[in-house]
């Protein structure tokens, strides 16, 4: 997603006409290297640590109880995500953007209009994590549910 924001934020900025086409077309080519990479990546890396591929969903059933929060209590801690480096990332990124759509004029205006992106960025990446964190706890329901369907790998 991080990559995609790059990608809409270069089209806004370097777009002399309508953005949305090019976007597109950039926005799939970074998604599908990504799915590439990603594939390689994970191929080598099972490869060369002997990991087999019913593993990879043992991972996946730990990280939806991870994410539904069904923790036996023998487990180590569960890594968290830190959300710092993502959203200094994202400020990074859309502050190029909202310098060109901040209007001349005095001081106080531009000031208005600098909280005003501020405030509606830091509400639009609210509500991104909150869909987000709903459609992740549903897809995790999910995936348990199928899991103890079939009684594989659920304790």
């Amino acid at each position: 997603m991080a990559f995609l924001l790059f990608v809409l934020a270069q089209n806004i900025l370097e777009a002399e006409g309508p953005w949305f086409d090019s976007f597109l077309i950039n926005a799939s080519l970074v998604f599908l290297c990504e799915v590439l990479i990603d594939a390689i990546k994970h191929s080598f890396l099972a490869k060369f640590n002997e990991i087999k591929p019913v593993a990879y969903s043992e991972f996946l059933e730990d990280l939806c109880k991870q994410i539904l929060n069904d923790k036996p209590d023998d487990r180590q801690k569960d890594l968290t995500f830190i959300p710092l480096a993502p959203a200094c990332v994202v400020i990074r990124v859309l502050t190029p953007v909202y310098a060109t759509l901040l209007p001349a004029g005095p001081f106080i205006w531009r000031i208005f209009w600098i909280l005003l992106w501020s405030v509606l960025t830091y509400f639009m990446l609210a509500i991104f994590k909150i869909i987000v964190g709903l459609i992740l706890r549903c897809l995790a329901n999910w995936y348990v549910n199928l899991r103890l369907t079939r009684k594989q790998h659920v304790d």
